[in-house]
């Protein structure tokens, strides 16, 4: 049985796609657990809060404690949410009506309640017990299937007027590529994601490997099994890490348009740290020193750049933070 104020703990949830993880935090701010569960999608709200606070109930119980004796449950969502409306958009993975969700929440939970995206809250979690712990002023991007961001601003986070702050993947760094390619819309990839993301590092090795200039014996083949078609971009973070010339090749145009992007928010926010997350960012030091270095050189000041410490645990930390009122 833990000991800890009954009125103290706080639950935090990043849902995800395919991923929902879990924390719950004492009253001195400790973690008490950290959980993953598989994500069970559902078209609608209402089965997936019954879901969600299902598998909320069952971690309480294993600490001996009950949905009550939270003082308050944060949730991240993977698209747009403001938490006084409650209403989530741009979310392709939960494609549900544009209704405010509180009430079906509700049914399960009376106590404090904080909805936010999921960037915004990652970022409170590496404020609290992460890489940014101290700051005030960050800026926060995520490289994974597609790309988001976050920031904090005199210690705050700053949501703008329609709470989609951080829709980073939409920055446009070549106007006339951006125009050519890609039309605006929340259902599709913007520019830069399309690009510089997981995706788009992906799609650029597949058609580099079906052209003229492919070799065979590139480490990309190698570590995708000799298969072309199962190449993603892992493998060319790895290969380009080691220093195969054809993933160099690959992931020039990835980096140089990440770059651009942050060294164009960097000059406007003038933050003291950028913190790179998702699971790009997360491949190693190579893909993390080569946006430092080419971000710096675009800018007339230094500005610090570093990897998230806390990986796919960031969300629901942060979700607890926000939960309890802390950095907030």
């Amino acid at each position: 049985m833990t000991t800890e104020d009954q009125t103290g703990y706080h639950a935090g949830i990043d849902v995800g796609g395919t991923k929902t993880m879990f924390c719950i935090t004492g009253g001195d701010g400790r973690i008490l657990l950290l959980e993953q569960r598989n994500t069970t999608a559902h078209e609608a709200p209402e089965p997936f809060m019954a879901w969600l606070f299902s598998e909320l109930e069952q971690l309480l119980a294993g600490l001996q404690l009950t949905l009550q004796q939270l003082k308050g449950i944060g949730i991240g969502f993977p698209g747009v949410i403001g938490d006084t409306e409650g209403i989530l958009t741009q979310a392709p993975a939960l494609p549900w009506p544009e209704e405010d969700i509180r009430p079906v929440i509700r049914r399960h939970y009376k106590g404090r309640l904080h909805l936010d995206n999921d960037v915004n809250l990652a970022l409170l979690g590496e404020c609290w017990k992460g890489a940014a712990q101290g700051k005030e002023h960050v800026l926060m991007i995520t490289v994974g299937t597609g790309i988001g961001g976050a920031m904090l601003l005199n210690g705050r986070l700053y949501k703008g007027a329609s709470f989609a702050v951080g829709e980073a993947g939409y920055m446009v760094v070549d106007a006339g590529y951006a125009r050519s390619r890609f039309p605006v819309s929340a259902a599709a990839f913007g520019p830069l994601e399309a690009v510089a993301s997981g995706s788009g590092i992906t799609a650029l090795a597949r058609v580099w490997l079906a052209g003229p200039a492919a070799r065979q014996d590139s480490r990309l083949l190698e570590l995708a099994g000799g298969i072309a078609e199962a190449v993603d971009a892992r493998h060319v973070l790895q290969a380009a890490a080691e220093g195969d010339p054809a993933a160099r090749e690959i992931i020039e145009q990835p980096l140089e348009h990440l770059a651009a992007a942050i060294a164009s928010a960097a000059v406007l926010l003038n933050p003291q740290l950028v913190v790179l997350g998702g699971g790009v960012a997360a491949s190693g030091e190579y893909y993390v020193h080569e946006i430092r270095n080419r971000v710096n050189r675009y800018l007339p000041f230094p500005v610090a750049i570093g990897p998230a410490k806390l990986g796919n645990r960031a969300g629901a930390v942060g979700a607890a933070a926000a939960a309890a009122a802390i950095l907030w």
